[in-house]
């Protein structure tokens, strides 16, 4: 099996909301917005939905609990002040830091290209912005248990680029398109925003996973379509070749004109309201289904419907509303050759129930301090 065919499988990593998830690095267009009041339990519901319908479409989602977020539980509502300092509502007892937080973490999207090469499953991390580098403990931790209860070897590369992850990889048959930004394009006409992922990061990345030079195709993005799954995503048909599910409008230059030759006649279209205010570029096919956020229109699931797909809405107000994002965003493809045991503990499908008893310990809401922002340079 080519490293391509291997990509979209069926299982994928996803990573719990914190108790204490907030927008307080301002690193995209949406989390520019200083939210005052956030529903923690809210968000891990929605994120539940997402796990819910994985197993819907035939698939199924690994992920493991972590200790940084009991300090946080079992309070029903959350304040942080102006130091970023984590309270129980009313209480003077300091719970933990937001700066100590990993408030980005659920967008399990930015995680590492994984393949399966000479007995060992391969990992190339990415290279974050600094507020999520800490990201990469859980990635090493999941996918070192993942690969023993594959019976296989584990290997993790460190990219020396610039590197979003797989948010910026989309696999359509033999064919992948890798997104980057460009400084001066990506955000031309606008104040400098955040780096995004670089040519030589994506480059590195498709280098180490084994992609050949023909079946790549690079296209730069524009703001605010900070990665290339707020722009596009592979899909399947029931019937007839793989296609590219994609909106024209966020790439830079003639990037669409490029990666339409690339795929003649395999891309199926987005449309601007679809893809910039409801992230229809993030929606995440699994077997026969596709998990789209509950907001796009009736046309675009319609598009989906004459794929042979079946569509599954989920509700992401909370989870990504405020942060930005859908249900790609959430979830890190493994490869399809990957094989694990059925009862394994860190299958949704094996611990759902106790992820489901989870959320009475998760708090209902947090309250930030509008000093917390005073001052803070976003974007």
């Amino acid at each position: 099996m080519s490293v391509l065919a291997d990509v979209p499988g069926e299982l994928v990593i996803v990573r719990p909301p914190v108790p204490a998830m907030c927008n307080k690095a301002g690193a995209n267009y949406k989390s520019e917005v200083t939210h005052l009041d956030y529903a923690p339990r809210r968000a891990y519901d929605e994120w539940l939905a997402i796990c819910d319908g994985i197993i819907a479409c035939g698939g199924d989602a690994l992920y493991q609990t972590e200790i940084a977020d009991d300090p946080y539980l079992g309070h029903a509502a959350l304040e942080i002040d102006g130091r970023g300092d984590i309270r129980p509502a009313g209480s003077s007892e300091v719970l933990g830091n937001v700066a100590g937080v990993d408030t980005g973490r659920v967008f399990t999207a930015n995680g590492p290209w994984v393949t399966i090469a000479d007995g060992t499953l391969r990992a190339v991390m990415p290279n974050m912005l600094a507020h999520r580098r800490g990201e990469a403990a859980y990635h090493h931790a999941l996918l070192g248990r993942i690969a023993d209860a594959a019976g296989i070897a584990f290997a993790a590369s460190e990219n020396p680029h610039r590197w979003e992850g797989m948010a910026d990889v989309a696999v359509v048959g033999e064919k992948v398109i890798l997104t980057y930004a460009v400084a001066g394009h990506y955000d031309r006409g606008l104040a400098p925003r955040s780096t995004r992922s670089s040519r030589e990061g994506v480059t590195f990345a498709a280098d180490h996973a084994g992609v050949p030079l023909r079946s790549r195709i690079h296209a730069e993005l524009v703001y605010p379509h900070l990665h290339g799954d707020t722009v596009h995503f592979g899909a399947q048909p029931v019937d007839g070749p793989p296609v590219l599910v994609h909106y024209a409008g966020g790439l830079w230059g003639d990037g669409h004109d490029v990666v339409a030759r690339a795929l003649p006649g395999r891309v199926v279209p987005i449309g601007m309201a679809d893809a910039v205010h409801h992230y229809a570029g993030n929606s995440r096919q699994l077997h026969r289904g596709v998990l789209v956020n509950n907001g796009v229109s009736a046309g675009f699931v319609a598009a989906l419907e004459r794929l042979g797909l079946t569509v599954h809405p989920v509700p992401l107000g909370e989870l990504f509303g405020k942060a930005g994002g859908g249900p790609a965003c959430a979830t890190l493809p493994l490869p399809r050759s990957l094989a694990i045991p059925a009862h394994a503990p860190f299958r949704y499908s094996a611990g759902r129930a106790a992820a489901i008893k989870r959320r009475e310990a998760i708090p209902e809401s947090l309250r930030v301090s509008p000093d917390f922002f005073a001052g803070k340079a976003r974007g």
